[in-house]
C-alpha cells in the first residue's frame, strides 16, 4: 500500500493559483499550445501540441480536454514537439487521449521530452519521424520551507517518477526499476533507439529526393506536346508582340488659317455657370460590388458545452434564415435552403447562443476549408467575435439604426436636356444660321471648329 503525501492533494491546485497571480503580475495572457485541425468533418483530426505543456506561462489541460471532447473523427493524429511541462496537466492529457474513442496515433515531429514523452505513451501507435528524439528523466520540482517540507517534496517527487516509469513499462515492457534506472540517467532516445526500447513503433523514413533530370541534347527537337492547358484562368493570354505606334496625325497647311471659337463667347455668364454646373455634378460610374458571402459580425449570448456539429446541423430545418444565422460562410452559387451551401455551423437554432466549442473548431480549421482565400477574415472575425463576447458578463445584440440615404427632389435639379435647349435662341432658324453670323465674309475658305 503507497502512503500518499498529505500535499499530493493541494499542490496541482496550489501550482495553478501560482501561474495564475504571475501571469497577472506581469499581464501576460495565457498561451494556447495546442492547435486542433478538422475537428468535425473529416475522417482524421490533427492536434499539434507544439509548446511545453501547462507550466508558469501555459494554459492547463482543462481547454484541451473540452476540445477534445468535440473530435468525432473516427481517427485521431497527435504530433509532439514539446520539451515537457507540467507533470499533472500532462497525465491529465495523456488520460484523455487513451479514453478518447477515435484510434489515436502519436507522431514525434520534434522532441518529446520529460512529460511529452508520457504524453506519446497513449498513443495507440507511436511514430518517430526522421531524426527525431525521445527523452526521459526523473521528475523535478520547486520547495520552499523547512527540512520536514523538503523530505516530504522528496518523496512526493519519487512517487511521481515511480508512477511515470510504470508508464513506460505498461508501454514497452519490463519494471519500474529498470526504468528508474534510466530515468535517473537521463537517457535520450533517437527514432531506431526508441523503437529498439519498445517506447516506439515505428522510426518513419524520409521521402526519397528525386532523381535530376538529364539536360536535354541541344541539337535534339523539342517533343511536340500532345495535350494543350487553357492559361486564362491564371491572367495568360498569349506572347506580348511590340504594337505598331500610331501615325502621327497629319499636321495643317500652314496657308490654311483656323477660326478657332468658343462656346461661352456667344452664351449669357447663367448658362455658361449652369453648364459648367452640371458637368461636375456627374456621378462617377459606382465600382462593381463583391459580394461578402461571410456571416456580419453579431453578438449574441454565448454557452460554453460540448459541441457536435454534424448532430446540430441535422436538427437545423432547411430553412435560409435559420441557416445564415447558425453558420458563418454560405456558398452565393448554392440552394440558399439548402445545408450543403453553409459552413462553420455554430449555433443550434435561429436567435440561439453560439456555442464556444464550435467557434473554436472553426478557427482551428479555418485556413484549410474550402472557401475563397478574401472570404477567410470575414469568418474569422465572426467567429472571434462570439469568442470575445463570451469574456463579458452581459451578452450584446445588434441594434444599431441604418440611416436613410435622402434623394433631392426631382423637381430641383434642371436635366441635361433643359441647359442644352438654352443654348438655341428661339428666334434662331438653326444652329448653321447662328454659326454663319461668327464668320467674316472674306474667310470664307477658313474651316471652323467649335
Amino acid at each position: 500500500m503507497i502512503t500518499l503525501p498529505s500535499q499530493i492533494a493541494s499542490f496541482a491546485a496550489k501550482q495553478r493559483e501560482k501561474a495564475d497571480k504571475l501571469r497577472a503580475q506581469h499581464g501576460i495572457e495565457p498561451q494556447s499550445w495546442y492547435r486542433i485541425t478538422n475537428a468535425a468533418d473529416s475522417d482524421e483530426a490533427e492536434v499539434m501540441l507544439y509548446d511545453e505543456v501547462g507550466g508558469w506561462f501555459g494554459a492547463t489541460a482543462d481547454q484541451f480536454i473540452a476540445d477534445l471532447r468535440g473530435i468525432t473523427a473516427p481517427s485521431l493524429r497527435v504530433r509532439i514537439n514539446s520539451p515537457g511541462g507540467s507533470v499533472f496537466e500532462g497525465i491529465a492529457i495523456a488520460n484523455a487521449l487513451r479514453s478518447h474513442p477515435a484510434n489515436v496515433t502519436v507522431q514525434v515531429d520534434g522532441i518529446a521530452a520529460s512529460i511529452a514523452s508520457v504524453i506519446a505513451m497513449a498513443g495507440d501507435r507511436i511514430e518517430m519521424a526522421p531524426n527525431t528524439m525521445l527523452m526521459i528523466h526523473d521528475a523535478s520540482g520547486v520547495c520552499l520551507g523547512n527540512a520536514s517540507d523538503m523530505e516530504e517534496m522528496a518523496e512526493l517527487l519519487d512517487l511521481i517518477s515511480d508512477n511515470i516509469a510504470d508508464a513506460y513499462a505498461a508501454r514497452a515492457g519490463g519494471t519500474r526499476e529498470q526504468w528508474r534506472a534510466r530515468m535517473r540517467a537521463e537517457t535520450w532516445y533517437l527514432p531506431e533507439d526508441a523503437v529498439e526500447a519498445g517506447l516506439a513503433d515505428e522510426a518513419t523514413k524520409a521521402p526519397k529526393t528525386a532523381t535530376p533530370a538529364e539536360e536535354p541534347d541541344e541539337d535534339e527537337p523539342e517533343p511536340v506536346m500532345h495535350r494543350s492547358f487553357d492559361l486564362t484562368a491564371y491572367g495568360y493570354t498569349g506572347p506580348k508582340h511590340d504594337e505598331p505606334k500610331p501615325a502621327p496625325p497629319p499636321a495643317a497647311p500652314e496657308s490654311q488659317p483656323q477660326l478657332v471659337i468658343s462656346i461661352a463667347d456667344i452664351l449669357d455668364e447663367d448658362t455658361v455657370a449652369k453648364l459648367r454646373a452640371a458637368v461636375a455634378a456627374q456621378p462617377e460610374p459606382a465600382a462593381p460590388t463583391v459580394e461578402d458571402t461571410a456571416s456580419g459580425v453579431h453578438h449574441t449570448a454565448t454557452e460554453n458545452s460540448a459541441w457536435d456539429g454534424p448532430a446540430a446541423v441535422s436538427a437545423m430545418p432547411n430553412d435560409k434564415a435559420t441557416l445564415r444565422y447558425c453558420h458563418a460562410w454560405y456558398d452565393p452559387d448554392g440552394d440558399p435552403d439548402a445545408k450543403s451551401s453553409y459552413k462553420f455551423p455554430h449555433h443550434r437554432k435561429n436567435g440561439g447562443p453560439a456555442n464556444l466549442a464550435a467557434c473554436r473548431n472553426g478557427l482551428a480549421r479555418l485556413d484549410s476549408a474550402d472557401i475563397p482565400e478574401s472570404e477567410r477574415d470575414g469568418v474569422r472575425r465572426h467567429l472571434q467575435a462570439h469568442l470575445d463576447d463570451a469574456k463579458s458578463s452581459d451578452d450584446r445584440t445588434d441594434n444599431e439604426p441604418t440611416a436613410a440615404i435622402e434623394e433631392p427632389p426631382a423637381d430641383e435639379t434642371e436635366t441635361w436636356a433643359d441647359l442644352v435647349a438654352a443654348l438655341i435662341p428661339d428666334d434662331a432658324d438653326d444652329w448653321s444660321a447662328l454659326v454663319s453670323n461668327l464668320i467674316e465674309p472674306d474667310t470664307s475658305s477658313s474651316a471652323a471648329t467649335a
